[in-house]
Formats: structure tokens, C-alpha cells, sequence
């Protein structure tokens, strides 16, 4: 069978060195068969031209506007045009189509748009780079650097040539311990390590402090003898109580009875649909991080339900192996 084609959403603030990440890897062998859209939010289409210099590749550009809030259909009917004209030429499908984000977008709403393209069966992941030598002081001031830090399976440190990335990776760790962090100073190697699919959720050291105040990293299990319409409903109940200030959940529950974890995934208040892992020995639980939500007030919000929340402390039991293909992707299929 074909594997599913890729669509990678490249998020990360403005500056952060999205265009050069992507042009380095469309310069690798690794990067055939890759289709390209460019976001970008003015009139004049500069990251579209700067990319287009990389290569002879399929690509589409959506200007003058913010694709999570206002090229929403565009987008649709621009992955859906680029995936049928693959089909008309008798060409293989597409590898991967990379969504190269405007700085201002956030990722959720833009994944919550290509639900009409469920049909198309394309397998979604986030990748968002950070940057070495600003990140710190942009997530201080700018909620969409933590949101498009929240949002990854991959954060990429970029600009580590400028400046120490400790820091920086220091604030991705804090913001979304379960990404894969690639921090390397070789370019080619680092934008090798972005594309390629990483292989299983991380776990790192706790890093010291608070890297970003407003963000909170908890993790939720059930208490026993919650049903699995608790767990469903308290999941509807958390995506409505806090709305965007949800930012990201990721683990394992398990249906009562039934030896076969379920890795659940969201980004913001999309969720997808529970796929089952091969792994044995996974602890249920869930990380949620949260914007401008304590524990205490989560706590109090969610007072009835059937649930333990708590600090994360990241551990082994928040790591899965690397058999397990779904780890790579917020959404296993689109």
C-alpha cells in the first residue's frame, strides 16, 4: 500500500527562519515528490519567491491575508487542486504537502479548516520552528508563539549559529515537553530531522522555572471506575470550558476492560478520533496544556468530574515506542 500523503503545517512567529528550514530541505534528495503552499500575509508574495528559487517543484501561493483566519476555503480548495491534478497527470501522490504558515498564524483553527479534505486521507503534523536568538522575549509579549509551540510534534530551534539555544529550548521544552525538539547546527541535518516523521513522543528533564507564565503543562488520569463515556464526556467538557485557551492534549486512555491503549490527540479543540497502539505497558493519562488557566481553576471548573489532575512531571510514562506509526502526527488521517 501507498503511504498516506504528508501535509505538514510549518508554523513559528515572524522571523523565526520557517522559509529557510524549507528551502533547506527541498535542497536534500529526501524532499522529492514534495508540494509546497506558501502563506504570506501582505500583498507582496517575498517568501513565495524566496522558496520558488530552491527548485523545479509543484507550488501554490495564498497572499494578502492570514490563512487561520481568513484563507480558510482557500486553502481547502488549494490542497484539494494540487492532490487531483497529481491524480489527472498518473503521477504517484504526493509525499508531502508543506504548509508554510504566515508568522500570525495560529495552528488550530487552520486544522480545523481542511476537515473537508477527511476523504483525501492525508496524515497532518505540525512543525514549528523557534527561534534561538528571540523566541523568550516574543513569547512575553505574542500569544501565537506559544500556541504554535503547543501545537507541534516537531519544534525546531533555529538561528542556534547566533545565539545560545539553551534558552529557547528551554521554552519549548516548558510549553510542550512532548515534542520532538531538534536542536542542531548543521543545516542540512536540521531541516532533515524537521521533515522526516519522528518516531515516538519525547520526555525530557523538567527544565528549571517557568518558561512562559501563562502557559500551564498538567496531566489528567481517571479515577477508577470511570466509565469510557466519562472519559468522552469529560473531554467535551474540557474543549468547553476552555475554549482557546486549550492549546493541547496528548496520551493514552483505555476503554474499560480493553488491554489496547488509544492514543488521543488535539490541537486547541479539535480532537481526533482514538487510535489504537501495539505497545504494551502504557500508563492512561493525558497532558493538556493550558493558556491563562491554573491548575486550581481548572480544578474548580471540572470540580464533578470523575478526574485527578496534577502538575506534569515529564517521566517515562509519558514516552511510547517507536513502532507506533500514529506518535508522528496530531491527526493519524485527514
Amino acid at each position: 500500500m501507498t503511504a498516506p500523503t504528508e501535509f505538514i503545517l510549518l508554523a513559528g512567529f515572524l522571523g523565526s527562519g520557517k522559509t529557510s528550514l524549507l528551502r533547506d530541505w527541498l535542497l536534500l534528495p529526501e524532499a522529492a515528490d514534495t508540494a509546497v503552499i506558501v502563506n504570506e500575509a501582505g500583498e507582496i508574495d517575498v517568501d513565495g519567491v524566496i522558496v520558488a528559487e530552491g527548485g523545479n517543484l509543484p507550488m501554490a501561493m495564498l497572499s494578502n491575508g492570514c490563512v487561520c483566519c481568513s484563507l480558510t476555503s482557500d486553502l481547502v480548495f488549494t490542497v484539494r487542486a494540487l492532490v487531483e491534478q497529481r491524480a489527472r497527470s498518473a503521477a504517484t501522490p504526493f509525499r508531502r504537502i508543506v504548509l508554510e504558515c504566515s508568522g500570525l498564524s495560529r495552528p488550530g483553527p487552520i486544522l480545523r479548516s481542511l476537515l473537508p479534505l477527511s476523504p483525501l486521507g492525508l496524515s497532518v503534523r505540525v512543525v514549528t520552528t523557534c527561534d534561538a536568538s528571540q523566541a523568550v522575549q516574543q513569547a512575553r509579549h505574542f500569544d501565537e508563539v506559544a500556541a504554535q509551540l503547543a501545537a507541534a510534534s516537531t519544534i525546531v530551534v533555529t538561528k542556534p549559529d547566533l545565539h545560545d539555544p539553551a534558552p529557547a529550548e528551554a521554552l519549548a521544552a516548558a510549553i510542550n515537553p512532548l515534542a520532538l525538539r531538534v536542536v542542531e547546527s548543521d543545516r542540512a541535518a536540521r531541516a532533515r530531522a524537521a521533515f522526516s516523521p519522528p518516531a515516538a513522543l519525547v520526555s525530557a528533564p523538567e527544565p528549571p522555572g517557568t518558561a512562559h507564565p501563562r502557559v500551564a503543562v498538567l496531566r489528567a488520569t481517571f479515577h477508577e471506575g470511570a466509565s469510557w463515556e466519562d472519559r468522552l464526556d469529560w473531554l467535551e467538557d474540557l474543549a468547553a470550558f476552555c475554549g482557546d485557551r486549550l492549546l493541547r492534549v496528548k496520551g493514552f486512555l483505555r476503554r474499560p476492560g480493553s488491554p489496547v491503549p488509544l492514543l488521543v490527540q488535539a490541537v486547541g479543540t479539535l480532537f481526533s478520533a482514538p487510535t489504537p497502539v501495539a505497545t504494551e505497558g502504557v500508563t492512561e493519562g493525558l497532558v493538556l496544556i493550558l493558556r491563562d488557566i491554573t491548575l486550581p481553576e481548572l480544578r474548580a471548573g471540572m470540580a464533578s468530574s470523575p478526574v485527578r489532575l496534577s502538575t506534569l512531571r515529564p517521566g517515562p510514562a509519558l514516552a511510547c515506542g517507536p513502532v507506533e506509526a500514529g506518535c508522528a502526527a496530531p491527526f493519524p488521517a485527514l
